[in-house]
């Protein structure tokens, strides 16, 4: 009879674990990609769940009632969901940056949906996404994530979880409008060079206007836009290990907000 209570109480304890990692896994970088299925998912968060139950000793939740555990475990999702969603806002620097150049050169209207953002998103910003990711995936910054996750649960022991929504407001809305102001400085290469060629076809609209400039104008909009694309993107790692750096600070901010 003690064996078994001692089994229920430790299957409790994993569960509790699992919710947050799994809330996590949802939507964090790499690991909350389409491209990742339900099934891969699942397992992965059940390993990180075994291996955070085995790193850390067991402690008792302090509940009494079903109610006040079912409260406990929408607590631990709630901290996975946006330790993983906020780590994912970093990803729209990259994203609006992208975006922000289709719309310059004329690919907007040419647009795919990201269902990881439930949202559209545009080629050039699916390109620079992918590439991110690759990168990030092949200097294992991925590996960040899985530490942060287990770091939260000594910072934030299961039970303990409280919800500061002022420091998670001020969170979100300082890096929001940080990142729309780097986003535009990313783009800003392909912004000029398009103002400058919207200049010269003025001019040549007004020196020979028998000349089509509609037409010529969109190629060479998608010509020069690709040229300056292509000069710029070495920059890209860089951007990478930038976003990296923000997504740290990403997350201990959040972890902040829910500490005691």
């Amino acid at each position: 009879m003690i064996e078994q209570s001692f089994s229920i109480m430790h299957l409790e304890y994993y569960l509790a674990i699992f919710v947050r990692v799994m809330g996590a896994m949802a939507f964090a970088p790499i690991f909350g990609n389409q491209a990742v299925t339900r099934r891969v998912r699942v397992f992965i968060g059940i390993a990180c769940s075994l291996a955070v139950f085995t790193a850390n000793p067991y402690t008792p939740l302090g509940y009494s009632t079903f109610l006040e555990y079912t409260l406990l475990l929408l607590k631990e999702f709630v901290v996975g969901i946006t330790m993983g969603f906020l780590s994912n806002i970093t990803l729209t620097i990259i994203n609006a940056a992208g975006q922000f150049i289709d719309r310059e050169i004329g690919f907007s209207m040419v647009s795919d949906f990201d269902q990881t953002m439930n949202t559209e998103i545009t080629i050039t910003a699916e390109f620079y996404n992918m590439l991110v990711m690759l990168i990030m995936l092949c200097s294992n910054m991925h590996y960040f994530i899985l530490s942060a996750l287990s770091d939260s649960f000594q910072l934030i022991p299961l039970g303990k979880v409280t919800i500061d929504a002022g420091t998670l407001y001020d969170t979100m809305i300082q890096y929001i409008a940080d990142y729309f102001i780097i986003s535009v400085r990313i783009a800003l290469p392909v912004m000029i060079s398009t103002m400058l060629l919207n200049v010269v076809l003025g001019v040549l609209a007004k020196t020979a206007p028998q000349m089509n400039m509609f037409v010529i104008g969109i190629q060479l909009k998608i010509f020069v836009g690709f040229a300056v694309l292509l000069v710029t993107i070495g920059f890209l790692p860089n951007i990478t290990e930038f976003i990296y750096k923000e997504m740290q600070t990403v997350v201990a901010g959040v972890l902040k907000a829910f500490m005691q």
